[in-house]
C-alpha cells in the first residue's frame, strides 16, 4: 500500500480496530478517495468482502492528516455500529465541523430571507445571530430547510417565496429551525451527528407551543390549492 492517501485511511482504520478489540480490517483493501462529487466537506463509506472505500471531498486534502483520521474514524464507527467509542482524532473532525462556520465566506442573502432573518434574530437572539448565507433551495414540501455547516448557509424551500404577511410566521418558523442547528451545532455519539438535541428543542419550543402544527396545516393547504391550480390549468 504505497498510497499516501490509503495510509492515512489504514492508519484510522487500524486504530478504531484496536479501540473495539475487532477485527475491522479482516483482509479488505483500504482505499481512500478524494472526490469533486461531494458538495462541502461530506464524505461517505462502502465496503465488501475484498475492500473498504472512503470517498472524502476534495476539499480534504487540505486538511490535517489527525483530523481527517478522525473522519474516517467516525465512518468507521458508524458503518459497523460500534458503541462507547470516542477517540481523540474524532474529537478533533467534531471541532474542525463545528467552527467551520466562522470562516465561511458569506456573501449571498436572498432579500425575502434576510428579511426574515432580521426578524427572528431581534425576537429570539437579541440581535446576536451571526448573519449566515441565505438561499432560496429547490422546491420541496419536504426538505423545507437545512443548514450547511461548511459553508454557514441556510438553506430554504421556495415554497416560502412571496408570501403575504400574515403567512411570514411560518417560513420565520423554518428560519428559527435553521438558526438553531447554527446555535447549538451536533453531538457525535457513535459516529453519528445528534443535531436535534434536549436542548435544541426546548429552544425551538420558544418560537410557539403548536408552531410545528400550524406549519404543517398550513403545508396541507398550500399543497391544496397548488394542485387544484395546476388542475385548472
Amino acid at each position: 500500500m504505497d498510497n499516501l492517501s490509503d495510509k492515512i485511511a489504514l492508519k484510522a482504520m487500524l486504530n478504531v480496530e484496536f479501540l473495539s478489540s475487532k477485527d475491522l480490517v479482516q483482509n479488505r483493501r483500504v482505499i481512500l478517495n478524494y472526490s469533486g462529487h461531494f458538495n462541502n466537506y461530506n464524505a461517505n463509506v462502502r465496503y465488501t468482502r475484498s475492500h473498504i472505500e472512503f470517498n472524502l471531498s476534495t476539499l480534504w486534502k487540505n486538511v490535517d492528516e489527525e483530523i481527517q483520521s478522525g473522519l474516517i474514524e467516525s465512518l468507521v464507527v458508524r458503518m459497523f455500529k460500534l458503541r462507547g467509542i470516542s477517540t481523540d482524532k474524532m474529537k478533533m473532525y467534531e471541532s474542525f465541523m463545528k467552527g467551520l462556520s466562522k470562516y465561511a465566506r458569506k456573501h449571498t442573502q436572498e432579500p425575502q430571507l434576510l428579511e426574515s432573518f432580521n426578524r427572528v434574530n431581534e425576537q429570539f437572539f437579541n440581535g446576536g445571530m451571526e448573519k449566515p448565507n441565505l438561499i432560496f433551495a429547490s422546491e420541496s414540501f419536504r426538505k423545507l430547510g437545512s443548514y450547511e455547516y461548511g459553508t454557514d448557509t441556510v438553506n430554504i424551500s421556495t415554497i416560502f417565496k412571496d408570501l403575504p404577511v400574515d403567512e411570514q410566521k411560518y417560513l420565520d418558523y423554518v428560519v428559527y429551525h435553521e438558526l438553531l442547528h447554527k446555535k447549538h451545532t451536533f453531538n457525535v455519539k457513535n459516529g453519528r451527528h445528534q443535531a436535534h438535541t434536549t436542548i435544541f428543542r426546548q429552544d425551538e419550543k420558544k418560537f410557539g407551543v403548536n408552531a410545528e402544527e400550524e406549519l404543517n396545516k398550513w403545508l396541507r393547504k398550500k399543497k391544496y390549492s397548488l394542485k387544484r391550480m395546476f388542475k385548472l390549468w
